[in-house]
C-alpha cells in the first residue's frame, strides 16, 4: 500500500463517526437545520468538545456532554 494511502486512510474512522453524530446534532427533523441556542445537543456537544480539547479525556468528555445534555434537555427543552 502506498504510504499517501495509508495516511489517509488513519483519517477514515474520525471522519466516519463525523458523519454519523453531526448530522444527529444539528438537524431536528430531515431538513431542518437548528443552530440556535434552543438547540440542547447543539450545546453539549459543545461543552463535550469544550472537555475534549482541554483535558483531552475520553470518559471525561463522555460524562461532561452526558450530564450537560440531561441537565439542558430537564431545565431549557
Amino acid at each position: 500500500m502506498p504510504p499517501l494511502l495509508a495516511r489517509a486512510l488513519r483519517h477514515v474512522p474520525a471522519a466516519m463517526l463525523t458523519a454519523i453524530v453531526v448530522p444527529a446534532i444539528v438537524f431536528a427533523a430531515p431538513g431542518v437545520l437548528r443552530l440556535d441556542v434552543g438547540n440542547v445537543k447543539l450545546i453539549a456537544a459543545l461543552v463535550a468538545g469544550v472537555v475534549a480539547w482541554r483535558w483531552r479525556n475520553t470518559l471525561l468528555t463522555i460524562g461532561v456532554g452526558m450530564g450537560a445534555l440531561w441537565l439542558l434537555q430537564r431545565f431549557v427543552g
